[in-house]
Parts: C-alpha cells; structure tokens; sequence
C-alpha cells in the first residue's frame, strides 16, 4: 500500500509498508521526532541503546574511535534507513558514534515499543533481518578489504561494488572523500593517490567531485585480484 498521502514520521518507511493506515497511526503516537543540525550527535558511544531511530529525511554516518582518535568510518544512511537494531534486544550501550552530516529528521522509537510491534506484525521482523544480513556481508567484506588487500584492490573493489548497487558504471559518491578512504582503512592520501591511479590509467575519470564514471570494469576487476 502506498502511504505516501499520509504525514506521518514512520510512513515513507520501507520496513513499515507493510502495515495498514490504522497500525501507523498507532505506532506515530508513541514515536517522538526530532531534528537535527549538521554535526550534531544523534547519540555518542557509550550511550544507553533503548531507542531505534529511523531517518525521515537527511542523511547521518555512523562511526567508531580508536584509542588513538582516528575515525573509522562505517556507513552513511539516508531517507528511509534505521539504526540501533541490534541494541534493541538486549540492555547494551551503543558501540559507535551517529552524526548529522546534514540537516536531519529522525523518528525515535523506544525499545519495548518496537518489541511490541515485531511481535505484533511478523513481516516487520523479516524486513528487519534481510537488512541485517545485508549489513553483517557489508562488515565481513569491509574487513576482508581492510586486512587482506592492497589500496589499489580496495578501491578497485569498492567502486565495482558501488557500480553494482547503484546499477550505473557513473557512481554518485554519498559521502565525503575522507569517510570512504576511513572505511576503505586507508588514509585520505592513499585514496587520492590511488584514485589518481586508477584515473591515469584510463580506469576511471571524475566528471564532478561527487561523480565517477568507470571507464574499464574488467581492468577494475583485474585490480581485485591483486593482495
């Protein structure tokens, strides 16, 4: 059904589509929204997990600090996309940080009231785990890049990967330079210079700062190979 008419926080959500106006109107009732600026922290590590939030619009990045202070990046999500799952199931503190990286509206959904609503609405439930799985394969192969390949590999994986899921060899960057190369494990150096590569190498070119186009997937896919 498409709620699309309907102004309610959780409507446009994808993992809630499969509800009846009547469910929604419910659930909006106990949802809180909040706004947020750019920068600011929706919630920082260490902080009690009881809440799932859900992006209405904007967009957020979750990442991590190392003893040392260097950021690890480790995904940016958008309209329609949630965060703090996981902590929802059991008395835990968040293990990461969640920042605005613009301006942001979530919709704040308390833990006993989303265990109520799994419980009630089976499908809800399904949705939930086929996004987890996808999210757990991203972690794996984000750490099978980080420990096991060289920076010419990770890129080169990382932008037929992003090809893959944007179904267009001209991929639109969704966040900064430095967040990727963090996720990729690599300074914001080592991915400049090896994009740089891979552009004077006639694999790729950048139409805009936020655009890049491949230009050669099977010598990208060659670069996969190389440890």
């Amino acid at each position: 059904m498409d709620f699309s008419q309907y102004h309610h926080c959780i409507s446009t959500m994808p993992l809630f589509q499969s509800l009846s106006v009547e469910q929604i109107e419910l659930i909006q009732a106990q949802i809180i929204e909040r706004d947020f600026a750019t920068g600011d922290l929706i919630h920082r590590e260490g902080d009690e997990a009881d809440t799932l939030y859900l992006v209405q619009k904007g967009q957020i990045r979750m990442f991590r600090l190392a003893t040392s202070g260097k950021e690890q990046h480790l995904r940016v999500l958008e309209a329609g996309d949630f965060v703090g799952v996981p902590a929802l199931f059991a008395h835990r503190h968040y293990e990461y940080f969640v920042e605005a990286t613009e301006e942001t509206t979530v919709c704040c959904i308390q833990r006993e009231t989303f265990k109520d609503l799994l419980l009630s609405n089976p499908q809800i439930a399904l949705e939930l785990l086929s996004v987890l799985s996808e999210r757990l394969e991203d972690s794996e192969q984000q750490t099978t890049w980080i420990t096991s390949e060289s920076v010419q590999s990770r890129l080169a994986n990382y932008l037929l990967e992003e090809a893959a899921r944007q179904a267009t060899t001209t991929i639109t960057l969704t966040s900064t330079k430095k967040n990727i190369a963090s996720f990729l494990g690599m300074s914001p150096e080592s991915f400049s210079r090896g994009l740089g590569k891979l552009t004077r190498a006639g694999l790729v070119k950048q139409p805009k700062p936020n655009r890049l186009e491949i230009l050669d997937q099977t010598g990208l896919k060659q670069l996969t190979y190389q440890a």
